[in-house]
């Protein structure tokens, strides 16, 4: 998978945490089913914590390993707030403690397993932000391959629906028609009026063709049929998107820089 693909941008994002996204705007439990696992997601996040948890996997530095307490990643504050497209730190106390109530329960085959995603974290307004993530967490992570490419495309949805689906189309690659209900219920749209669903369920495919995952999609009686982009249609894009968040990043930071420079000169300039 590796050939051409700039490595800069090979995404090492652990499989699970894509596979079984917590993430739900008005569910306060989640179950998912799979031919290989049972997983029960309490207290799930909301947009802006996921995109925080994507944030410190993929962009935190290890600051410290232990078997017990788990790992503790440290990002740049600014940096953290620029992922999640506020200027205003103080909500990103409350933010990180969602991580610190979302709470797994898993079986795969006969193993079970039961833990939060984080236990402690730091704010630092103008420094660092520091997250451990519970041992148990990352086990469940790092027992299972890298998914390359897929994590860019994770970063820029924004509804749940369209973030569940993503997950189960990025576990089934070949996957190119889906039974509606099943559509229905991977995208975990739960709803009793079936138009309404269908429009719910169309959301989401758009926002997937709006990133570049699908080329396009139709509903055609009780089936969804996908027109699914290439391997290297994937990469390419992947690569596209990956430079578009690192150019966000970089203007954000420049501007909220610049921001308190002015606001600190101000503040000088009355003082006087």
């Amino acid at each position: 998978m590796r050939g051409k693909f700039d490595e800069r941008y090979a995404v090492r994002l652990p499989s699970d945490v894509l596979r079984f996204p917590p993430v739900s705007l008005y569910e306060k439990e989640i179950e998912i089913k799979t031919e290989y696992a049972y997983v029960k997601i309490e207290n799930p996040l909301n947009i802006t914590a996921w995109r925080c948890l994507l944030a410190l996997l993929r962009y935190g530095e290890v600051q410290s390993r232990d078997p017990t307490l788990g790992i503790r990643l440290s990002i740049d504050t600014y940096t953290l707030l620029a992922f999640l497209k506020t200027t205003d730190w103080t909500d990103l106390p409350a933010t990180l403690k969602l991580l610190t109530e979302c709470r797994y329960d898993i079986r795969y085959e006969k193993r079970r397993g039961g833990f939060v995603v984080a236990g402690h974290f730091e704010v630092a307004s103008g420094g660092k932000t520091s997250v451990v993530f519970t041992a148990e967490f990352m086990r469940f992570l790092e027992e299972y391959a890298s998914l390359w490419f897929y994590y860019a495309f994770a970063f820029f949805l924004r509804r749940p629906s369209a973030i569940n689906l993503h997950a189960f189309l990025t576990a089934n690659s070949k996957a190119n028609r889906m039974k509606l209900p099943t559509a229905l219920e991977r995208a975990r749209i739960n709803t009793d009026k079936l138009s309404r669903a269908k429009r719910y369920l169309q959301s989401a495919l758009d926002e997937l063709v709006e990133v570049g995952f699908l080329r396009g999609y139709s509903l055609e009686g009780d089936e969804v049929v996908l027109d699914r982009c290439s391997e290297q249609e994937i990469r390419a894009r992947a690569i596209e998107l990956q430079k578009r968040i690192d150019e966000e990043i970089k203007a954000f930071i420049e501007r909220f820089r610049r921001s308190v420079r002015e606001s600190q000169a101000r503040k000088r300039s009355r003082e006087k």
